[in-house]
């Protein structure tokens, strides 16, 4: 089944962050009822980073504005709520540190100013129950008092409270971004849930009590049924990134089309919206999500509503986008709607189209004079004998690095609220660009000497109207570095905005909160580091040197953080406190960077390390296994794909000749764009491959003070005719003496 959507525009606010647009109820039923099947209009509440707080409803295809506040602190959330058990009428914005209330008239009747010391990021309102966040403080407030608060090492990304059967019970989810949800009762940590990405948002059906939608920046979504009576939590993903999808950015559940069942709305950062049937409106487990519409609106989309704003009784997903616009996607046909009056012979699509349509030439018409008229002020005040100064506009970027694991490379999105006219790239650590479909823009490099320090230059002409760029890159670890974007918008005066992203010297790896037995009973390389420091400072270092790290430590002696190499597996364990450091790896190189990273930044504070390494040997077979099978397969792919050429030179063009070939070679023709398409990737892959195992045979005798560059071709030779004894063997003996001491 296909949902047919129509696009209706509604209006254009400022710059909007995540969940700051809601749908209050109809104003007749209890909210659950009525308006939940599309029966009646409802009216919009969006809040903008301008300040502005404004109502809106849809009347005879007209704009009706029920209340506007004026310009104040940038908005971060917008929430509904309401005494327990009552309809959800009551608005809530959270600004810097401040929460206010407005009825749905516009009269404010709270003004609430929270103790956090840091801005509010994320709210979640609950009958008399106020939770907010900052970037690492949770605070719960209860009728406008204290009830409790949590310090979090992790940034929370968002918040959700869950009310288990009904009951006055409170449970809170927060959503941080070290890969992990933390359920909390009476602000302390009850559980624990370690997830494989970074969640990006939560949602909570209506009417459920234990059961929770989130959200995560490598494009999944995943149900969570929590139930801490028996302390058990299962999850189930509703969504896959099969596609290579973006991060989800907000998620909304509405029974769109009226079966009683509600559809899982999900959008993304790349302005990509998707609606999903879910064949239960209890949301069971082991439920079959079957895609039934798609569009892309080509910048990131903010909030999604579902209810009923342009239409009685036509149920719609009201969408809002970062840059502000606000629209409806309606499952009321209105192009159908005129086609079958004009077959009826009516001349007129509307009663009031003819006055509608002059009042839109109008208003055009009004705009066009008003931006002449500046356009000539603006010349004017440009003038060498005016007074007037030219102001460089600072506009916000809504950029995201992420690392991600599939591949091992890095995602980096910049979106800007006007058109981008080209960005530059610039680093100072090698970094391979990668070409990604959705992006539309031409890029060219320039070439880079190493006298310059640059090692990568390179510049984005981007198409007109485009307000996004994707790009993609891979890193390589132990180069680290700054990677430097230039963002050019197509404004007057010009100008540029610059930011910046660190490149790490461990970019690859990614935190993990629990090892198996397996995995902790592999053979272990140590590095031990005793020294004047504190924890604090050897906490900075990692910081620098690894991501994903928690700005924040507190109130343990001792620290400890474990990694995983997200292409080949590799583990990295740290354990550090006051004046010692111990760190634990299966990888040689991955001891060998760390160790070189934090001793050259000990050095720059003038701090004496004594630095003990153990180097263990069967470290090197248990590698060479992990990698193995990327070995094997691209090997084998460079043979399938040798043989496939030397058939496509046979010209082959009956079935009859077709079938005289074997098995294999069928097969390989029916598979040739697939091979061809992953042939293509392949040498930047084995380059990986064989960097990593390299630098893996220069790391160990570097340890024992020996350069073995000499035998790196001979190495070569041996991954391109691999076998895994001869391999082992090649590391685990010097042959030859003309080694360079």
């Amino acid at each position: 089944m296909e949902l047919e959507l129509t696009h209706v525009d509604y209006t254009t606010v400022g710059l909007t962050a995540s969940n700051c647009l809601q749908l209050l109820p109809a104003s007749s039923g209890t909210g659950s009822g009525s308006d939940r099947n599309g029966k009646q209009q409802q009216k919009v509440v969006v809040g903008d980073q301008d300040g502005v707080l404004q109502v809106f409803s849809m009347k005879k295809d007209e704009l009706q504005i029920h209340f506007k506040t004026l310009p104040h602190d940038k908005i971060a959330s917008v929430k509904l709520g309401g005494q327990a058990g009552s309809v959800a009428d009551k608005i809530f914005t959270a600004a810097e540190n401040k929460v206010r209330g407005f009825n749905k008239k516009g009269k404010m009747f709270l003004a609430f100013e929270t103790n956090l010391t840091e801005n509010i990021r994320s709210m979640f309102v609950s009958g008399s129950d106020l939770l907010v966040c900052g970037n690492h403080v949770y605070n719960h407030y209860k009728d406008c008092k204290e009830h409790g608060s949590y310090l979090c090492g992790d940034a929370i990304v968002d918040v959700a409270a869950l009310c288990p059967n009904n009951t006055s019970r409170l449970i809170t989810v927060l959503a941080c971004s070290g890969r992990v949800l933390r359920i909390l009762e009476h602000s302390r940590v009850r559980q624990t849930l370690e997830l494989e990405s970074v969640p990006t948002v939560l949602h909570v059906p209506k009417c459920l009590g234990d059961r929770l939608l989130c959200g995560f920046a490598d494009g999944k979504v995943i149900l969570f049924h929590i139930n801490l009576s028996i302390s058990e939590v299962k999850r189930e993903t509703l969504v896959e990134d099969t596609e290579n999808m973006s991060a989800v950015t907000c998620i909304g559940t509405y029974d769109l089309s009226g079966d009683g069942k509600d559809e899982l709305i999900v959008g993304r950062r790349d302005g990509t919206l998707q609606v999903f049937t879910m064949n239960s409106d209890e949301y069971q487990f082991e439920m079959e999500c079957t895609q039934i519409y798609r569009e892309n609106f080509n910048e990131s989309i903010s909030s999604v509503q579902g209810g009923c704003v342009g239409a009685n009784n036509y149920a719609e997903i009201v969408v809002c986008t970062y840059s502000g616009r606000v629209f409806g996607l309606t499952t009321q046909c209105i192009s159908k709607s005129l086609s079958d009056s004009n077959k009826r012979g009516s001349v007129n699509m509307a009663p009031d189209a003819s006055s509608k349509l002059h009042k839109l030439r109008a208003e055009i018409y009004e705009l066009e004079q008003a931006i002449t008229r500046e356009r000539e002020r603006y010349q004017l005040s440009t003038q060498a004998l005016s007074t007037g100064v030219s102001a460089i506009p600072m506009l916000p970027v809504n950029d995201s690095l992420i690392l991600c694991q599939e591949d091992a490379t890095y995602s980096l999105t910049i979106e800007l609220p006007t058109p981008i006219e080209h960005v530059l790239l610039q680093c100072d650590a090698p970094i391979n660009l990668i070409d990604v479909e959705k992006n539309s823009a031409v890029v060219s490099f320039s070439e880079c000497d190493k006298m310059s320090g640059n090692s990568l230059l390179a510049s984005y002409r981007c198409q007109s109207n485009t307000n996004r760029v994707d790009l993609k890159f891979r890193t390589v670890e132990g180069q680290n570095g700054t990677l430097q974007v230039y963002t050019t918008p197509n404004l007057q005066p010009k100008c540029c905005q610059l930011k910046r992203y660190s490149i790490k010297p461990l970019s690859l790896h990614m935190i993990v909160h629990n090892l198996s037995d397996e995995m902790l009973a592999r053979p272990m390389n140590v590095l031990v580091l005793k020294g004047a420091f504190s924890q604090a400072e050897m906490h900075n270092w990692l910081i620098n040197s690894i991501p994903e790290i928690p700005e924040k430590i507190y109130g343990n002696e001792r620290n400890r953080l474990m990694f995983r190499h997200v292409f080949i597996g590799t583990l990295l364990i740290c354990d550090y406190g006051k004046a010692e450091a111990d760190f634990r790896s299966d990888n040689i190189s991955t001891i060998s960077i760390l160790k070189d990273f934090i001793t050259k930044e000990a050095t720059k504070k003038r701090i004496k390390l004594e630095i003990n390494t153990n180097i263990n040997e069967q470290t090197i077979p248990g590698l060479i296994k992990l990698i193995e099978p990327k070995i094997v397969h691209y090997n084998k792919l460079t043979k399938d794909y040798q043989i496939l050429q030397a058939l496509i030179d046979l010209d082959i063009r009956s079935d009859e000749e077709f079938d005289t070939l074997s098995e294999e070679y069928r097969q390989l023709l029916e598979n040739q764009r697939q091979i061809e398409a992953e042939f293509k990737k392949q040498p930047t892959i084995l380059n990986r491959i064989y960097g990593i195992l390299t630098d893996l045979y220069i790391d160990k005798f570097k340890f024992k003070g020996v350069s073995v560059k000499t035998k790196l071709p001979q190495l070569i030779e041996l991954l391109d005719n691999y076998n895994y004894d001869e391999l082992v063997n090649f590391y685990s003996v010097l042959k030859g003496g003309d080694d360079d001491q």
